[in-house]
C-alpha cells in the first residue's frame, strides 16, 4: 500500500489544479502551473475528486489527488455576494427623502 503523504481533502476545502498543458507547450513555460482556486465537492471511492468553481459551477471532469493541492489564501477570502449587498446599502443611505441621490463633496465631510 502506498504511503499517505498529506491529509485527505474534505468537501468544502479550497484547492488548486495542475495545468498539464504547460508541460508540452514551450510557449507557455512562464504561465501559472496551477489553476484555481476550486472547491472540493466530494471524493469518489478513494479516487478522484469532484470540484466546483467558487460560483458553484461544477467542473466537467474529475481530478486525481496527484493533480490537486490544497489552496492557502494569503489573506481573508472575499465573498462577492456580501460585497455587492454592502455597496448597495451604502448607495441607499446616500439617497435623501425625495429619492434624489445626494453627491458628497470634500467640504461636506
Amino acid at each position: 500500500m502506498a504511503h499517505q503523504l498529506r491529509s485527505p481533502l474534505n468537501p468544502g476545502d479550497l484547492v488548486l489544479v495542475y495545468n498539464k498543458e504547460i508541460e508540452t507547450n514551450w510557449g507557455l513555460i512562464f504561465k501559472n502551473k496551477w489553476n484555481g482556486p476550486y472547491k472540493v465537492i466530494k471524493k469518489i471511492n478513494n479516487g478522484p475528486y469532484e470540484l466546483e468553481d467558487l460560483d458553484g459551477t461544477e467542473l466537467a471532469r474529475r481530478f486525481e489527488a496527484s493533480q490537486v493541492k490544497r489552496f492557502y489564501p494569503r489573506g481573508k477570502l472575499i465573498d462577492t455576494k456580501e460585497d455587492t449587498e454592502e455597496e448597495q446599502s451604502e448607495e441607499d443611505e446616500s439617497i435623501n427623502e425625495e429619492g434624489v441621490f445626494e453627491e458628497t463633496t470634500e467640504s461636506d465631510e
